[in-house]
């Protein structure tokens, strides 16, 4: 059935009719839909000035509606996400059931363009689906990436708590386990009499009909996708008809989503990897997994006791976690519990590669979400690709981070032996300085005068020597072997293994430099991503980095002016303007970058 009327508002909700059915009055162009419409809820009272459509499209919802009246008519205002605006429909209150087809695209189209909308958008769909089948709950288990779990990701209707009683079955576990076993839809009017449905609390309040679908793709089952009702004589008939219609496709839209959100995960990865970042790497792949599953704090432990954190993470003694014996663990979210919980809410996962456990992650969130395993299978979807890089079995060779690791682009930051070090670790404020002054000289023996002028010139000469001797003794025993004394002089002694980001910058730059056309464009930009700022960009008035620092911004200005006119030359007008962009920042009277600038704008 067609729409009423069909509205497309902009991001500031100002309305165009495209379409409206004359006895609505909707007349007038470029106000705002409240002012266009002016329903009233069903009460009397005013709706369209709290718009509950659009309140909902704006926090990420890919779909939303109300009831509303309108010039005394009860009708249904159905909302969409288009582009940057929202499409928005009037329908009559008793409409017929939305098309599902229609809803799947739409579905997609949202999750192409916002993955991490993943669970809430899937709840709308189920939203959607449970409404035009007249049931009463929807929800879909999600298999992880072996195979061994299905893990309740979305969830859609009455009795949420009954539901959640079991939100993860292993397979040939319960209902979702058997139909993933199996392979074949499977529905019941009889629930309560069936031992094999495990959620008790379900069956206590009345539940009747169960249905079962299992959605699958020649590469395998992605999921498993449920309808309930209390009502025994609901034909199943019809919604089994429709879930074979859209079942292979929504199959096709999750396996296409969790495979692209691996492939986004290796990609953030291979970047670092690439620049040698190799702790940086592990730190941006715990970000991205916290990003995605909207977690205060990740948790990753490899086989051999290394760990990574970000965010908030409380502690956990325990060394023979259940998970590493593939088991997944959790507190306050239907899960065996986990000892270490401590009241916090938090999900242990295992990661798999190769068919063994290598490493397990821990989600924690201060309010456990609803399914409280919901972030699980894009988590566990997002790691996938990236976990045999990120944990290497014994006879691979192992990714192991740098002895030493200095980021001096930008904000300073130092890490050895994959701790981080503040200057609070340096025991002396300036033992820290004295290693920045050292490392901006790495190349040169400094002879010791030459430090005590910089470090401490307003001490007589003697007590400058012996502050100097108690610096290095301080700075030698935060990093060991780092300085070594040559009579009167002193050079720093950096380790083979090792990374400086400003030295890496530049081994591209030459690089780049011996590099013509498709291959320097993506040299430079590897090099340049690695410029965050000026050299010791935390300590902008040192006058001792000012050679250094000066040189390192000519290289990347004229790396950025050369990217740009490789970009132009590729067709890539994006990358061009952002480096023309990036040039004027540093150097903003650059009249070359703003000529080019100017001319790609138009």
């Amino acid at each position: 059935m067609r729409p009423l009327a069909r509205l497309r508002l902009d991001p500031k909700g100002v309305a165009t009719v495209l379409e409206a059915d004359p006895s609505l009055g909707l007349e007038g162009d470029s106000l705002p839909c409240a002012l266009l419409v002016q329903g009233q809820d069903p009460f009397g009272r005013p709706l369209c000035a709290r718009c509950p459509v659009q309140r909902e499209l704006r926090r990420g919802a890919y779909r939303a509606s109300t009831p509303l009246l309108l010039k005394g008519r009860r009708l249904r205002c159905q909302g969409y996400r288009e582009g940057e605006g929202f499409l928005v429909e009037l329908h009559p209150e008793r409409a017929e059931p939305p098309d599902l087809l229609l809803e799947l695209s739409l579905l997609t189209q949202h999750l192409l363009k916002n993955p991490e909308r993943f669970p809430e958008a899937l709840e709308d769909f189920l939203r959607a689906l449970r409404q035009a089948l007249g049931m009463e709950a929807a929800e879909l288990f999600l298999s992880d990436p072996e195979g061994h779990h299905l893990i309740l990701t979305a969830y859609e209707g009455l009795h949420r708590e009954a539901f959640l009683e079991r939100p993860w079955f292993q397979l040939g576990e319960g209902y979702p386990g058997l139909v993933a076993l199996r392979r074949e839809p499977f529905f019941t009017h009889a629930l309560p009499e069936d031992p094999r449905y495990l959620r008790q609390k379900v069956k206590q309040l009345g539940y009747q009909t169960y249905i079962c679908y299992p959605l699958e793709l020649p590469q395998g089952l992605i999921g498993v996708l449920n309808l309930a009702s209390r009502n025994p004589n609901l034909d199943h008939q019809e919604p089994l008809e429709t879930l074979s219609r859209i079942g292979p496709l929504f199959a096709s839209t999750l396996y296409t989503l969790l495979t692209r959100l691996g492939e986004v995960g290796l990609q953030a990865l291979h970047q670092h990897f690439y620049r040698g970042e190799v702790s940086e790497a592990r730190l941006s792949f715990l970000q991205e997994i916290r990003r995605l599953t909207q977690a205060t704090g990740v948790r990753a432990v490899a086989r051999e006791g290394e760990r990574w954190e970000v965010g908030l993470v409380p502690a956990c003694a325990m060394r023979d976690c259940p998970a590493w014996k593939g088991r997944v663990m959790g507190h306050k979210n239907g899960l065996p519990e986990c000892p270490e919980a401590q009241g916090r809410p938090r999900t242990c996962l295992p990661l798999w590669a190769r068919g063994e456990v290598v490493a397990m992650v821990t989600l924690f969130h201060a309010r456990p979400p609803k399914p409280a395993t919901r972030p699980a299978a894009p988590a566990l979807w997002f790691s996938r690709l990236a976990v045999p890089f990120l944990f290497p079995s014994a006879n691979q060779e192992k990714a192991d981070s740098p002895e030493l690791e200095i980021y001096a682009l930008g904000q300073f930051r130092l890490r050895y032996r994959g701790r981080e070090l503040t200057p609070k670790h340096f025991g002396r404020s300036g033992a820290f300085q004295l290693f920045k002054y050292l490392l901006a000289n790495k190349d040169r023996a400094l002879y010791a005068d030459e430090l005590c002028e910089v470090l401490s010139p307003h001490l007589p000469p003697e007590k400058a020597r012996q502050e100097l001797y108690t610096l290095v003794y301080h700075l030698r025993k935060t990093l060991p072997g780092i300085v070594e004394r040559e009579g009167e002089y002193y050079r720093l002694k950096l380790p083979q293994d090792r990374f400086l980001d400003f030295e890496r910058f530049e081994e591209l730059m030459r690089k780049a430099d011996l590099e013509d056309g498709l291959s320097a464009f993506k040299t430079l930009r590897q090099a340049l991503d690695l410029y965050k700022g000026p050299l010791f960009g935390d300590d902008p008035y040192g006058e001792w980095a000012e050679v250094e620092r000066n040189y390192l911004q000519d290289r990347a200005l004229a790396g950025l002016l050369r990217l740009g006119e490789l970009a132009e030359a590729l067709g890539y007008v994006e990358v061009a303007k952002e480096a023309y962009a990036r040039a004027l920042k540093l150097e903003p009277y650059l009249e070359d970058a703003q000529r080019r600038l100017a001319l790609l704008r138009g």
